[in-house]
């Protein structure tokens, strides 16, 4: 995709471990020559050495910005949004777990703290939807638009966990993302500059994580998180309470049941939730995000496709290198193209996805226009699923079956890489 995958945060959301070079069927496109990477721009010195909110705030005060600056906002848009994630997640202990965005923030993942109430995931994902749209206003038309070019040196990118407006340990991007909206890239020398330059394609590629993580967030309000959670929390709050006063007179111990709120708890919040009449203006809302996914992740390929320079690429196409090191397999555009077709069709209701059980489609885009609840059991079962049994034609494994042999052992990875 951070999203998430990044101009200095186009650079935090390319989700991808390295990916190892696999053998190619058919010709081997021939490489345009590379390019020295350029020297990286003002603003990424700015964002290492003021934070992601200073520059920030300066960019959105800014009447007209030229499209280099425009791309800037919509990336720091992004990674704000991501920040302001991400801390929260660590204030709250618990809530890494119950909303996880990153799988690499430092402390433990301890029972809620007071920073987590009821109403914390509805209020996030919220946030996180609108710092989204801030982000899709920022970038609108820059694809299309005049040629530009942002070089952004990855060291320069860090997130204020803390909020102290202050670059701590622990709080590198390169770190926390890496393997996560980070490529593992091949180790570099100590100190040494990790330059991408960001254009008019990866702007195409940006928006579409925008319409990703919206769709996410759109999908999870749509169950209304709230009650289940606040159910939870106040079962669980009564269990530490008597865990408490059983410790008062030696009858238990600090290593009972609810050491296990970081796997317990938060699943039961889930299943809670699959209960609920989901929001149909929400489960479209979450389709037509996806689908707006799509139209920008092709106009991403096509876009790169053209270019006719390779210098410090993000997402290279066959004719480029990847900027860090990162070996992308030939076809991987084409192939991903397939893949994207594919949640097309699912989305718009031309083909179905198959039952596990036997080979009957169900309907996924009737789902997201009239929903219904998803209890486990009646999924797994199938009469939850039985209003969207459909005749529909199935899609067939083959063009994801095409990537994953494409991509190797980094299939998960990847996806997030390319949304």
């Amino acid at each position: 995709m951070c999203s998430a995958r990044l101009a200095p945060c186009l650079a935090v959301l390319l989700a991808l471990s390295p990916i190892s070079a696999h053998a190619q069927d058919g010709p081997v496109t021939a490489k345009i020559a590379r390019s020295e990477a350029p020297a990286a721009d003002p603003i990424s010195a700015r964002i290492g050495a003021e934070g992601i909110a200073p520059v920030l705030a300066d960019l959105q005060s800014q009447d007209a910005l030229d499209p280099k600056d425009r791309f800037a906002l919509g990336g720091l848009e992004f990674l704000a949004s991501l920040e302001a994630t991400m801390r929260w997640q660590l204030e709250a202990g618990g809530a890494r777990v119950l909303m996880p965005f990153v799988g690499n923030l430092p402390g433990r993942r301890d029972a809620p703290r007071e920073t987590f109430t009821a109403d914390a995931v509805t209020r996030e994902s919220e946030a996180l939807i609108a710092g989204m749209d801030r982000a899709k206003t920022a970038l609108d038309g820059l694809a299309d638009g005049q040629e530009f070019g942002l070089a952004i040196n990855l060291n320069d990118l860090w997130f204020d966990l803390n909020g102290n407006g202050t670059r701590d340990d622990g709080e590198d991007a390169v770190t926390l993302l890496r393997g996560a909206f980070m490529p593992r890239a091949p180790e570099a020398t100590p100190g040494a500059s990790r330059i991408v330059r960001f254009d008019n394609a990866d702007a195409a590629w940006l928006s579409a994580y925008t319409h990703l993580v919206s769709g996410v967030g759109e999908l999870i309000l749509a169950f209304d998180p709230e009650p289940a959670i606040a159910r939870v929390m106040a079962t669980y709050a009564k269990l530490v309470d008597a865990r408490d006063r059983a410790m008062g007179t030696g009858q238990a111990t600090s290593m009972d049941g609810l050491m296990m709120f970081s796997f317990i708890d938060p699943a039961a919040a889930v299943l809670d939730m699959l209960h609920q009449q989901p929001d149909p203006p929400r489960t479209r809302a979450a389709r037509d995000h996806w689908l707006a996914m799509i139209a920008d992740n092709r106009q991403f390929w096509d876009l790169a496709e053209a270019e006719t320079d390779n210098q410090a690429e993000w997402i290279p196409s066959d004719a480029q290198d990847q900027a860090l090191g990162v070996e992308f397999p030939d076809g991987l555009g084409e192939t991903w193209r397939g893949v994207l077709s594919d949640g097309e069709v699912l989305l718009t209701s031309e083909k179905s996805f198959p039952f596990w059980r036997v080979p009957v489609g169900v309907d996924l885009g009737a789902w997201l226009e009239n929903p219904t609840p998803l209890p486990l059991t009646g999924v797994v079962q199938g009469w939850a699923l039985d209003p969207f049994f459909t005749d529909t034609p199935m899609l067939t494994p083959e063009n994801w079956t095409r990537f994953s042999r494409l991509v190797g052992g980094r299939t998960g990875m990847m996806m997030f890489t390319l949304n």
